[in-house]
């Protein structure tokens, strides 16, 4: 198994931050030894000139100028000096070039070069470089250099830095080994959670504890968290369709192979033979209808939020819909009135969906009413009211509509008890509220039952 795979987070952060305080290491030391340098240039710098005008102005020029005096100039070779003679060597030479004095072996050594300032050149036999410092005298018949050799220069600059860097390069070991450190706990709450994934089994829904988890981790655990509750709702839905639809198929199946036997065993009874396979059409188109709902619901179920929305004219939705129920209301002679006191605010949603959660509150009215009855929709600014004079239903029933496959007791009508289910999730996923109460004559009895859309979230 590999320790650090190549997708390995620990890896790469290990291998960044590394890299990085290389780098930061790099360019500091970098910065120094530039920095060191430039100051170590200027104090020797310094020190040249100093020298060189302390030789020009000293009594040693009056000592050369009377011995010229007296006879002329004579080479004179000064003592070895008890310190380093790579640090600053000196040499006096006439305007022609000559040798009056010179500082041990190196400046004996120097070329003449009747310049003023800094020059960088070779000593006579030698190839290490010289920058050497050239000031006349005050009166211009000598020539004073004070040099000093580069090498010297650069050997006491380097020291300078890395007498300085060491500590950060024995350190930078231990800050990796830090770093290793501290990213593998840092990155410990992730490999818990890991770990916890591997070991939870299909049904465990329970939420990941999201205490004391950094902010960066806690976005990914929340999600799965999040994951794990609409996993769990949706396989809650879809056993509860398995299990729905196999409880309301069970009987509808039975009943059509029941028909069907019937109509076998009938031989020549063609009366009983039409009213099987009359029954068996019905029971069919029973089935057929429970199957559609079951699937309208299940599939409003599994949505979180509706797309595609439209502006709802709701005035034109109800017409529609109206229209569309006419004809079976009149075959019961029940009539359908339609009244607009204001017009509600805009709101968007999916005209099909509400088409349909209209379509099965009235044509449970229409189904449900005895004959000559009125069923009334009344559209305000806030609210859509739906309301019949059928009698409405029992205060227990009535807190138990739109359970899934609950019909209340004593109904002639066949139905599967989906068709108010399927209303309140359409009303739902538009954030409309539903509500079912009954209506009250003067004797304070039930007249019918009113169904309530609020509008307004």
């Amino acid at each position: 198994m590999k320790l650090l795979p190549k997708n390995s987070l620990r890896l790469r952060l290990i291998s960044i931050l590394s890299l990085t305080a290389l780098i930061i290491w790099g360019i500091s030391t970098s910065i120094a030894w530039f920095e060191a340098r430039k100051e170590v240039n200027e104090l020797f710098d310094a020190q040249q000139i100093l020298l060189a005008k302390r030789l020009a102005t000293s009594n040693l020029h009056q000592i050369l100028i009377e011995r010229q005096m007296r006879g002329g100039f004579r080479p004179y070779h000064k003592r070895k000096a008890h310190y380093d003679d790579d640090a600053l060597a000196f040499a006096v030479f006439t305007r022609n070039g000559e040798l009056l004095l010179g500082d041990d072996a190196k400046g004996e050594n120097f070329i003449f070069a009747p310049v003023r300032g800094f020059s960088v050149t070779n000593l006579a036999g030698g190839d290490d470089k010289w920058r050497i410092f050239w000031l006349p005298s005050e009166d211009r018949s000598l020539i004073v250099a004070v040099g000093q050799q580069l090498k010297y220069r650069g050997s006491l600059i380097n020291d300078m830095v890395f007498k300085q860097m060491w500590v950060w390069i024995a350190g930078l070991p231990l800050l990796i080994g830090l770093m290793i450190l501290l990213i593998g706990r840092e990155l410990k709450n992730i490999n818990q959670v890991g770990q916890q994934m591997r070991q939870r089994s299909p049904d465990d829904h329970q939420h990941f504890d999201t205490k004391n988890l950094p902010d960066e981790i806690l976005p990914l655990v929340q999600g799965l968290n999040g994951f794990f509750d609409r996993t769990s709702t949706m396989l809650v839905r879809e056993r509860r369709f398995t299990s729905d639809a196999a409880h309301e198929l069970r009987s509808p199946l039975a009943g059509l192979r029941i028909q069907a036997e019937i109509a076998q065993m009938v031989g020549d009874d063609a009366k009983l033979r039409d009213e099987a396979l009359n029954n068996l059409t019905q029971g069919i188109d029973r089935a057929t209808q429970v199957i559609e709902q079951l699937l309208t619901l299940s599939r409003l179920d599994n949505l979180q939020q509706l797309d595609e929305l439209e502006i709802i004219d709701w005035q034109k939705l109800i017409s529609s819909v109206i229209s569309e129920l006419y004809f079976s209301a009149q075959r019961k002679q029940i009539e359908l009135l339609f009244d607009v006191h204001s017009i509600p605010v805009q709101q968007q949603g999916q005209t099909l969906l509400l088409s349909l959660m209209l379509r099965n509150v009235l044509d449970n009215a229409i189904k449900y009413c005895p004959e000559n009855s009125q069923v009334k929709v009344r559209l305000e600014k806030t609210a859509i009211y739906i309301e019949d004079n059928g009698g409405g239903v029992n205060q227990a029933d009535l807190d138990k509509l739109g359970q899934r496959f609950y019909r209340p007791a004593g109904q002639n009508e066949k139905g599967s008890g989906l068709g108010l289910s399927i209303v309140k999730r359409i009303a739902e996923l538009h954030h409309i509220k539903v509500q079912f109460e009954n209506r009250q004559d003067l004797a304070h009895k039930n007249a019918g039952l009113r169904i309530i859309f609020q509008l307004t979230r």
